[in-house]
């Protein structure tokens, strides 16, 4: 559930940019709140900042879920996220306001660049190059955190042997 997405979706839906900040995130929560609590497991993808975001994640996500923090940082990352959202604009998104964002990206940095402090296991991604571990491997150590028991669904341990 990338939340970039659903915040553009809610700027389309009512023609006229909204509070990312605000009405964005507590929209985007009460979303994936009824997911889990209509029982989806999910994968969402959005920058969490030191100081706002813990007790969003704690309350909403940690006590619904099983929640595995896969923290991705690369070494140019203000650079690729403005191209990112340039790329977006061929798409039909504006990316008018990346740009400009970059200076508070930069302002709000240390807020984003280390993995938030949410008792939950963590896994740490470089995405300089592709992904530092790969995919499968970021998979495996989750399946390995999330044990499901499901009759019918194989642990990693058991797809091995």
């Amino acid at each position: 559930m990338p939340r970039d997405e659903v915040l553009r979706g809610m700027e389309l839906t009512k023609g006229a940019p909204i509070n990312r900040g605000v009405e964005g995130v507590e929209a985007y929560y009460d979303i994936l709140t009824h997911m889990l609590d209509k029982g989806i497991s999910l994968v969402t993808d959005g920058t969490i900042y030191k100081g706002i975001s813990e007790n969003d994640i704690i309350q909403h996500l940690v006590s619904r879920a099983t929640v595995v923090n896969v923290h991705t940082r690369a070494a140019n990352e203000h650079e690729r996220f403005v191209e990112r959202e340039r790329q977006r604009q061929q798409e039909g998104w504006s990316s008018e306001w990346a740009e400009t964002y970059k200076g508070k990206l930069e302002e709000i940095y240390d807020q984003a660049v280390d993995p938030l402090d949410l008792n939950v296991p963590v896994i740490e991604v470089d995405a300089s190059s592709g992904y530092d571990p790969p995919i499968e491997e970021i998979v495996r150590r989750i399946r390995e955190i999330y044990q499901d028991t499901r009759s019918g669904i194989l642990s990693p341990v058991q797809k091995t042997e």
